[in-house]
């Protein structure tokens, strides 16, 4: 009963909260009047919310390809290979997840500083002459807080993958490799069906964390450069507490929630399938 009790607490109770405040017309402090779901028709009809849903999808899937890819490899690189001071490494690619979202905002303004910034710097020595100016640029915003997202998401794939690699019995591959296997059959045949819960695993936190993505955004763009960073947390963010319609952040926040356990309950009966 007490973790039942929890749940309904911090859970259940504040999401039927959010759906009655979803059907309100309310600036947060005057009265309420219920409106049903002229807020739901009104989000649906407004482009910028259509936008912000395209911005989410396409993180969603680069966060399903990128993070988990990187993290697999310094996970086999760490965990299979002979590689001195392999603490120490792990400790550094972990670091970025360890760090608070406002610090890694500020270290990546000053990597895409358009002076003397350290990515401009890399194209230079490259042979490219020009200055990007990353945060400012509607085709390069998005991307480049998306490789700021994947250096602060590596750490995590990357852990994960390493506990279930180190699981893996060791006489399995060195029954492989009396046979004659290479590391490429060993990778294929051995590990990678050995970790799939894992990977299950990283995709779906993945899957939920592109949609719930806000601080870098906010930190480094605040949804602007011509809406080319506009996402739903922030159409959250700007409807209830900039505009004061909470009517209509709260709706945004519904689709939002809906969104992440649809994308949670297909994986998890993907994750169940396959595990049976």
């Amino acid at each position: 009963m007490p973790p039942f009790g929890l749940l309904l607490f911090f859970v259940v109770w504040p999401a039927v909260y959010l759906a009655y405040l979803s059907l309100l017309k309310w600036d947060g402090l005057g009265a309420r009047t219920f409106v049903g779901f002229a807020n739901y028709a009104r989000i649906f009809s407004d482009d910028r919310f259509v936008l912000a849903l395209r911005h989410n999808a396409l993180w969603s899937v680069g966060s399903l390809i990128f993070p988990p890819m990187i993290g697999l490899g310094l996970a086999i690189l760490l965990t299979r290979t002979k590689l001195r001071g392999r603490s120490f490494f792990q400790v550094i690619y972990f670091l970025p997840q360890m760090i608070s979202s406002a610090v890694t905002a500020v270290i990546w303004r000053w990597i895409y500083w358009p002076q003397g910034g350290t990515a401009n710097a890399l194209l230079h020595f490259l042979g490219y002459s020009g200055s990007p100016e990353w945060f400012a640029d509607r085709n390069l915003a998005l991307l480049a807080i998306f490789i700021a997202s994947c250096w602060v998401a590596n750490g995590f794939s990357m852990l994960i993958f390493q506990a279930a690699i180190s699981s893996i019995d060791e006489n399995l591959f060195e029954a492989a490799q009396m046979d004659g296997a290479n590391w490429w059959h060993e990778t294929r045949y051995i590990l990678l069906p050995n970790i799939r819960q894992a990977l299950s695993t990283v995709l779906i936190v993945s899957a939920v964390w592109s949609f719930q993505i806000f601080d870098l955004f906010y930190l480094t763009t605040k949804g602007g450069t011509g809406d080319a960073t506009y996402v739903l947390a922030i159409g959250i963010y700007n409807n209830t507490f900039t505009a004061r319609r909470v009517g209509v952040g709260a709706a945004w926040a519904m689709v939002l929630m809906l969104i992440i356990m649809g994308l949670a309950a297909l994986m998890m009966r993907r994750q169940g399938k396959e595990a049976a």
